[in-house]
């Protein structure tokens, strides 16, 4: 079979605590055309007194798209950020859907990633309302939303970020497919199999040890591991994700202690390989 990822993405995570012009040396090294963009990260850059077009202007010299911007929480229904919320995660979240429209816009961004990332329940109705109203606002943008379901979010599986997209029924609307969360929440091959594959928008790779290091929350975001390293069955995954058409813009996306120890030509040299590997 010809290989069918069109857009190697290198996911922000992989390179969470490493400057903007080492994010971009560990792309070209694993050969990515394209990254995601943290909010909090972009905010950092405009601080230390980068201008929107120098940003802009990097990721152009080093020829790769800043592409997406991720993840966006406030599209939700009467969003406010609980009390007892940690404080050091408020800046993670809190951005506006004003301030990441202006982002996109900066970046030259084409797609942005959604998520309900407090945990907090909301009515069907609701969340179809608020999602599929900033949908159509980002559609006059030019921009897609990829909704991506988390076993720590309120829309925890496959089957609700599905049953929302696919009754909001919009073009620009699909889903971001991370094969962490897919495998911690409910790994239904049998549902994955009748989604469009043009539905599903990006695909992020990832594998864990089906024992949790820790809680859900510490396992995600500090010991995820590259394809095959661990003990998810995803090559049944990916062959389904082949199988429907939706294998085409991949990339690993490793939020991990152990990839936050390595410099950034050998983040982005692993990456690239493993990537490789698994198309």
């Amino acid at each position: 079979m010809a290989n069918p990822v069109q857009r190697r993405v290198l996911w922000a995570a992989n390179v969470r605590n490493k400057s903007l012009d080492d994010r971009l040396i560990a792309a070209n090294e694993g050969d990515f055309s394209a990254m995601s963009v943290f909010p909090i990260d972009y905010k950092t850059w405009r601080s230390v007194g980068l201008s929107a077009g120098d940003i802009r202007q990097r990721f152009e010299d080093a020829g790769v798209h800043a592409a997406i911007v991720d993840p966006f929480v406030q599209w939700t229904p009467d969003f406010a950020i609980p009390e007892g919320y940690p404080e050091e995660n408020v800046a993670f979240i809190d951005h506006s859907e004003e301030d990441v429209f202006e982002m996109a816009d900066a970046l030259g961004a084409t797609q942005m990633n959604v998520v309900e990332g407090l945990g907090q329940s909301h009515e069907h109705s609701a969340l179809m309302d608020a999602l599929g109203g900033f949908a159509e606002r980002a559609d006059q943008r030019g921009l897609r939303i990829g909704l991506e379901p988390m076993p720590i979010s309120s829309i925890a599986t496959l089957a609700q970020g599905w049953d929302l997209v696919r009754e909001i029924n919009r073009p620009n609307l699909g889903l971001t497919f991370d094969t962490w969360h897919f495998w911690r929440a409910d790994p239904d091959h049998d549902l994955l199999r009748t989604i469009p594959g043009d539905k599903i928008f990006d695909v992020q790779l990832v594998d864990a040890t089906t024992e949790l290091k820790g809680d859900l929350l510490n396992d995600l975001l500090r010991h995820r591991l590259f394809a095959g390293e661990g003990d998810f069955d995803l090559q049944t995954t990916v062959n389904i994700l082949k199988d429907i058409g939706a294998y085409r813009s991949v990339g690993p996306e490793l939020f991990s202690d152990a990839m936050d120890a390595l410099d950034a030509r050998e983040v982005g040299r692993l990456a690239g390989l493993n990537l490789t590997n698994w198309s």
